[in-house]
């Protein structure tokens, strides 16, 4: 049976209080707006991840306010998870803001949004919202989800969501038919990776499980700027960042044996853009 979750007993000051602590980042840079219907109850269908893969979060497809999206509910980060050179670079609140997979998200939508790109270059985002732990612990069991992370590092990011017992989510458009790649999609995927990338938007996972429709839908592992590795790394790194995705956008079209021409990564085009006048750029510790 569908499972549902009723969110209409938060108080408008609770809420204010989740958007200072809990979904947005504090840190310079774009952010994700809050999720319309946030307070409208949540209707679960079913599990739309693959269950022999764990990662930083689970996907359902579900119903809020009669309409269907996809709802992507994440982990809590773990603190121990942030290499200790990175301390000597920036502030605790700026690594989590750059790092965990749920903030890279909403990072990386907020730049669409300004830009005008959500939903034409990658899948919509409709905004953040949160999900009680209780009913959380229900999905795990209805769903067969053995691997949320309760024991993150307690950080004044996680404070919030520990105490009150809230798991942080994005609603998005819910693509039930994907699209088989030929050559005029391949090169649209393309021209959208190359978008991205100039909008400063770096994905850093392109994976074919990670497109639906032709479209990237996951940026749990993405760097937006402005962003600390990217501010304050050597060129060589830099150099790296520039050229992985392409690389991986060439490997994945190779691996799914497209016939097509189509090559994201282009040495020359890569020299115009590794210039950079704002490397060593310093964080507040």
């Amino acid at each position: 049976m569908p499972h549902e979750v009723d969110e209409g007993n938060d108080s408008d000051a609770d809420l204010a209080a989740i958007d200072l602590k809990g979904p947005q980042p504090r840190c310079e840079g774009p952010k994700l707006r809050p999720f319309q219907n946030r307070k409208a109850a949540i209707r679960f269908i079913k599990r739309l991840d693959d269950p022999a893969i764990e990662g930083e979060s689970h996907v359902f497809e579900v119903v809020i306010a009669r309409k269907r999206y996809a709802l992507k509910i994440f982990n809590l980060y773990p603190g121990d998870s942030i290499p200790e050179s990175d301390l000597e670079i920036a502030g605790l609140d700026t690594l989590y803001a750059h790092r965990d997979p749920f903030y890279n998200e909403c990072r990386a939508y907020g730049r669409l949004d300004e830009s005008h790109m959500n939903g034409k270059i990658a899948v919509r985002a409709y905004g953040y919202t949160t999900i009680p732990a209780t009913e959380v612990h229900r999905l795990g069991k209805d769903f067969q989800v053995n691997s949320w992370e309760e024991d993150a590092e307690e950080h004044e990011y996680n404070e919030l969501p520990l105490e009150r017992g809230l798991f942080r989510a994005i609603v998005k458009d819910l693509i039930r038919d994907d699209v088989r790649w030929t050559h005029k999609i391949v090169k649209r995927m393309k021209r959208d990776l190359l978008r991205m990338r100039e909008q400063g938007i770096y994905p850093m996972d392109i994976q074919s499980r990670n497109y639906k429709g032709g479209l990237l839908l996951d940026f749990g592992s993405a760097m937006t700027s402005p962003h600390y590795r990217l501010d304050t790394c050597s060129d060589r790194l830099y150099e790296k960042v520039m050229d992985h995705d392409l690389y991986e956008f060439d490997q994945m079209i190779g691996k799914a044996g497209v016939k097509t021409w189509v090559i994201a990564y282009n040495k020359e085009y890569m020299k115009r853009l590794r210039p950079r006048s704002h490397n060593r750029v310093k964080y507040s510790k």
